[in-house]
């Protein structure tokens, strides 16, 4: 990797200043150039004795006679390139360098004898980088690197070479701009400065730090005169805004600087970053401290503990995978690759953390990573360097998780995203479509503000399904324990969703390319089931389902949950197979309980044509079951017609709830 360092203008200025007067002078030193005799200027011996003097003059330092000797040498020679030469040097090298000045005399010499010195086109391509014209840059140091022969050393070279890189990297960024239109975060964003935020894996929960005037206590660490750092949150409204929010409630906001939170896909343990100063040490010390969400209100703070959080190191800005199992934050800790790196640790099954692992020198550089976030799809890592090539200070960057559990090399998220600004702070919605950042430079309600913008579809993570519920028993509306499986209908994988007996709480995510059936069961109860289609829209953002669990019970009806079938038709679909195979496992696990399939209707359409139709649809469920060797004296099949309705048949609503396949319990 070729490491440029990201600079403004000025910078560049200063960068080129340092190195040019690093390096050697080279030019003929005498009035004919012993390479290019085509570019000879033949000198009487006063004017020889004025070019020695002017030379000599310029290895002194002494910069300002030397400029003076030779501008009266190419008066009286307009075509001398040797002087020319000289007085580019001399103005880059001088203490008020001019490098415009010093770029005219250059050119002089490329127009007077092209053939020159390959060096003109190297220092050319570095004032050609330090004004950010990087065209003329790959357009000069190409050039220069033509004959690497005549390139006097390798830092020369090596220098050229990343510069070139650099800049053939600017020009493909600036001419192949990625998608962005960012759009201020109304409601959280306001006159005062919002940054450091993040969204609830559900996306309900705004947190985020807002500077706030107010008179502060002369122990208080401030951040700028007369403010103070509060950590916020702001919950989603009704339709889909956020209020303005409000401050954390104790045991937040204690201390003065906190913040820069992530928390687990149920909403109920949050980390973020503490900073304390040691008055003995005169140092501010930050580590990473969480708090778990319980019995309607926040628990004591506690230190993520001494693997994490080292006494002579920082870390902070943590980033928790959706089950809240891995950890990636930063930390300046020694043993890193440069300045402050990413690092990440897992938890084990005792809520014990790893120690933790550096991400290695594919993720991290010599120079600095800040601000990672790992999305809910638990494989796309964002973060932002300073050390990887980029269009400015920090860049947001982006990598995948590979098969072997490594991360593959980061792609820059692309211009204008990244400016020749720093950005950090960069995270991703759940359902991958939209990217936030705080920003103070496109100046909407003043400061910094959080801005939200649609990422284009390269740089999105992978398609998550996200469900969140409540699991309750049907009759007393209780929360209860069960088991409940997430299951990948291709593969047929099956994921246990951790379950909350206290609540009935329950946080569902996983990869969704392909289908799944969720299932709640348990002993005495009969089995709930939800098929869950990828091409469903309802499932393509974060989605809420409640689902309650009956008793077995003797001739009660219990719904089998989405049995489709076309208009007038009774073909099962692959879908209704795969919801009934929950049903045979149902029957598998109970021997004892045999049942009858009911079909019903809606009441549009002819009463005897429901019946009929309804029948046929209850016999190609009990067809399936007996292909699957279901013994079929445990079976009987009814059609209802539309003689039972659940719901009025008025509505379109209701209607759905008419048409429906069920079974009764006719023995346990």
């Amino acid at each position: 990797m070729i490491k440029i360092p990201s600079m403004t203008a000025g910078s560049k200025v200063l960068l080129l200043l340092s190195f040019l007067l690093s390096i050697g002078f080279l030019y003929p030193c005498h009035g004919k150039l012993q390479a290019q005799d085509t570019c000879s200027v033949e000198l009487d011996k006063k004017d020889e004795k004025s070019y020695l003097a002017g030379v000599s003059a310029f290895r002194r330092g002494n910069y300002v006679v030397a400029v003076q000797q030779m501008r009266e040498l190419v008066n009286r020679y307009p075509e001398m390139a040797d002087a020319y030469f000289i007085l580019g040097m001399a103005y880059i090298k001088r203490r008020n360098s001019d490098f415009n000045q010093a770029e005219n005399y250059f050119r002089k010499v490329m127009k007077i004898c092209p053939g020159y010195d390959p060096y003109i086109h190297y220092y050319l391509g570095e004032i050609a980088y330090s004004k950010e014209n990087f065209s003329a840059t790959v357009t000069h140091l190409t050039e220069f690197l033509k004959d690497i022969d005549k390139i006097k050393n390798d830092e020369d070279y090596n220098r050229a070479v990343s510069l070139l890189d650099y800049s053939k990297f600017y020009l493909e960024m600036v001419t192949n701009p990625v998608p962005f239109h960012p759009e201020v975060v109304e409601g959280i964003s306001t006159q005062e400065n919002e940054y450091l935020a993040i969204l609830s894996p559900d996306n309900q929960i705004a947190m985020f730090t807002r500077e706030k005037k107010i008179l502060p206590d002369r122990n208080s660490l401030l951040t700028t005169s007369g403010y103070k750092e509060k950590f916020m949150f702001s919950i989603r409204g009704f339709f889909g805004e956020f209020p303005e929010g409000e401050e954390m409630p104790e045991p937040f906001n204690i201390n003065d600087n906190e913040g820069g939170a992530t928390i687990t896909a149920d909403n109920n343990t949050l980390y973020y970053t503490v900073c304390q100063f040691n008055k003995v040490s005169r140092y501010l010390n930050c580590d990473i401290c969480f708090s778990e969400y319980r019995n309607d209100e926040w628990q004591k703070i506690l230190n993520a503990g001494t693997r994490i959080n080292k006494p002579h190191s920082w870390e902070s800005q943590p980033s928790l995978s959706a089950d809240g199992t891995i950890l990636f934050f930063v930390s300046d800790r020694p043993g890193g690759y440069g300045g402050y790196d990413i690092y990440k640790t897992m938890r084990d099954n005792g809520g014990e953390w790893s120690h933790p692992v550096n991400l290695g020198p594919l993720i991290n550089t010599i120079g600095n990573e800040k601000s990672p976030f790992i999305h809910p799809d638990g494989k796309t890592l964002y973060f932002s360097s300073d050390g990887w090539m980029g269009v400015g200070g920090y860049d947001i960057f982006y990598t995948r998780l590979q098969d072997d559990g490594t991360f593959r090399k980061p792609d820059n998220l692309g211009y204008p995203i990244n400016s020749i600004e720093d950005e950090v702070g960069f995270f991703v919605s759940t359902d991958g479509t939209h990217g936030f950042f705080a920003s103070n430079k496109l100046k909407d309600l003043g400061g910094w503000d959080l801005y939200s913008f649609e990422l284009y579809d390269k740089a999105r993570p992978e398609k998550v399904l996200f469900i969140k519920g409540t699991i309750k028993d049907e009759s007393s509306f209780e929360p209860i324990k069960a088991r409940i499986e997430l299951e990948n209908v291709d593969t047929k994988k099956i994921k246990e969703v951790p379950l909350d007996s206290n609540t009935g709480n329950y946080v569902a995510v996983a990869p969704f390319n392909n289908d799944y059936i969720m299932t709640i069961k348990k002993e005495g109860y009969v089995y709930e089931s939800k098929y869950i289609s990828k091409v469903d829209t309802i499932f393509k953002k974060p989605a809420t389902v409640d689902m309650e669990i009956k008793p077995i019970e003797l001739a009660k009806s219990y719904r089998i949950n989405d049995i489709y079938f076309a208009f007038n038709s009774y073909e099962l679909t692959p879908e209704s197979k795969v919801v009934l195979d929950q049903l045979i496992e149902f029957l598998e696990l109970n021997p004892a309980i045999h049942i009858q399939i009911q079909g019903h209707t809606d009441a549009i359409g002819n009463d005897a044509v429901n019946l009929v139709l309804s029948d046929n649809r209850a016999k190609s469920v009990y067809n399936y079951l007996i292909t699957r060797k279901v013994v079929t004296n445990r079976l009987t099949y009814k059609g209802i017609g539309e003689a039972m309705p659940v719901a009025t048949n008025d509505t379109d609503e209701g209607r759905a709830k008419n048409r429906r396949t069920c079974f009764v319990i006719t023995r346990k």
